[in-house]
């Protein structure tokens, strides 16, 4: 009888400790599944963030080609411009704060750059500014300053350094990370962060431990209308 009570419980002890290794191999299971979770999150956001970055740089770059234009126009004189691009934009932020009070300034301003530089591109400078060039060469002078101002290197390098400070400050991994200048209007941008696991971490190939995330920004819209674009990617 006595037996039987010391096998019942040596049975019941290694059950115990049996269902405790299995608890604890599954808490190591979940906690690795949220670790892979997390580390995806973290370079989901550096992606999404760096995206938008590079999406600021390419209006700052717009606002720079947009006073270009207006300091380019032959006879710049008060009496032959009605409104300047630049007095334009600002206008049409200004209209864009009144109907929509819920907008920030800077989405009411890349709404403006949108609208005035795309209807530049497609229809002239329209009425008030008469510079005898004809509207043809004003939008052909508009889309050059564009498209080598947007495409130049100095552009490249701003788009690279915006990017590369997000991903680093996000624990992304710079190495790898493309930029897809544009992608349907888009700047798409793919990075990575590492994955470390909780146990064994050392039989882990170093080219497995890379989770890779891709976002995109905003459409850009006035991009559409620039004669000579042309998608490429840049590449870390």
């Amino acid at each position: 009888m006595i037996n039987k009570s010391k096998n019942e419980k040596g049975n019941i002890s290694l059950l115990v400790m049996g269902l405790l290794g299995v608890t604890i191999i599954m808490f190591l299971v979940v906690l690795s599944f949220s670790k892979v979770f997390a580390i995806k999150e973290k370079a989901s956001t550096a992606s999404e963030q760096a995206s938008y970055a590079a999406t600021s740089v390419i209006y700052e770059v717009a606002m720079e080609s947009v006073e270009e234009y207006d300091n380019s126009l032959p006879g710049k004189v008060d009496e032959a411009i009605d409104k300047t691009l630049q007095e334009k934009i600002e206008e049409k932020k200004e209209e864009r704060l009144t109907f929509n009070p819920f907008l920030s300034e800077n989405e009411a301003k890349v709404e403006a750059i949108n609208e005035v530089i795309s209807n530049e591109l497609k229809n002239g400078s329209g009425p008030g500014l008469d510079l005898g060039l004809g509207l043809g060469v004003q939008k052909e002078l508009l889309n050059r300053i564009l498209l080598d101002n947007l495409t130049s290197e100095s552009t490249n390098q701003r788009i690279r350094s915006a990017v590369a400070n997000v991903v680093i400050n996000n624990d992304g991994i710079l190495e790898g990370t493309i930029i897809e200048y544009l992608d349907e209007y888009q700047v798409k941008v793919e990075t990575s962060a590492r994955y470390e696991a909780l146990k064994y971490d050392e039989l882990i190939p170093e080219d497995k431990r890379k989770l890779k995330q891709k976002a995109k920004g905003p459409e850009i819209r006035f991009i559409k209308e620039i004669s000579g674009w042309s998608d490429y990617s840049i590449e870390f």
